[in-house]
């Protein structure tokens, strides 16, 4: 796991370093930093950045909320963490779709709790979905799968690149996802809630960009798994 922690105090910064060093039952590498335009700037281009940041909400400059707007518009998928002694932001932290949220200053039992939060999450989104097709057997990671449909008789499996297909019925789908990460939102789609960049009364709009129409009888139950996830998958 890596992490990525930005806050402009350097006590701060020290005392997580020293708090990271005493969590040694996770295997995680941690990158630290003073300045938000460094950090970004240091993962800008790369094609896998932090599975996490850890961002101070209120820094000069750049603060906390614009470092992950910009994060969210290279990245949907990226966990984000907020660091604040004050309580103010809350209806605003939900706006880049946040991992966590932890007052200052943090305890060497916050960040277990975070990390064990984070490692049930990465745990759920890599299980795998496996079908066959033909005399072809396929296994796709939950976290390639942006949503499933039911098209007549075959079940069509939708990723960022490919459209595969199957025969089974949404029972048989059903039994095979997490329905912690996956919602309904017709009774012929699924959608794949790591996937979902935004939520509206009547769409959902995915990652790579697509709008799927929701049917007013799965809209309350999406908004609920929807933000249940993101806020940790739970």
């Amino acid at each position: 796991m890596k992490i990525a922690v930005c806050d402009d105090d350097p006590k701060a910064v020290g005392m997580f370093d020293r708090y990271a060093a005493a969590v040694i039952e996770y295997a995680v590498v941690y990158e630290f930093y003073q300045s938000p335009e460094e950090m970004l700037e240091a993962y800008a281009g790369q094609e896998q950045g932090p599975d996490m940041y850890i961002l101070d909400i209120e820094m000069p400059g750049m603060d906390g909320l614009a470092v992950a707007r910009e994060i969210r518009n290279r990245d949907s998928r990226a966990l984000i963490v907020f660091l604040t002694s004050y309580t103010k932001y809350m209806p605003d932290v939900f706006e880049v779709v946040t991992f966590d949220y932890i007052q200052k200053p943090i305890t060497v039992e916050r960040l277990r709790l975070l990390l064990e939060k984070t490692e049930t999450y990465l745990g759920m989104t890599n299980q795998s979905f496996s079908f066959s097709y033909g005399r072809s057997r396929y296994s796709l990671k939950f976290d390639e799968i942006l949503y499933l449909e039911k098209k007549g008789r075959q079940a069509l499996i939708h990723t960022k690149d490919t459209i595969y297909k199957t025969n089974m019925t949404i029972k048989e789908i059903w039994e095979c996802l997490d329905s912690r990460m996956f919602a309904a939102i017709h009774g012929s789609f699924i959608v794949n809630l790591k996937h979902v960049k935004t939520v509206s009364s009547g769409t959902v709009c995915l990652s790579d960009g697509q709008e799927l129409a929701v049917t007013r009888g799965y809209r309350k139950s999406l908004a609920e798994k929807h933000m249940a996830f993101v806020q940790g998958g739970m």
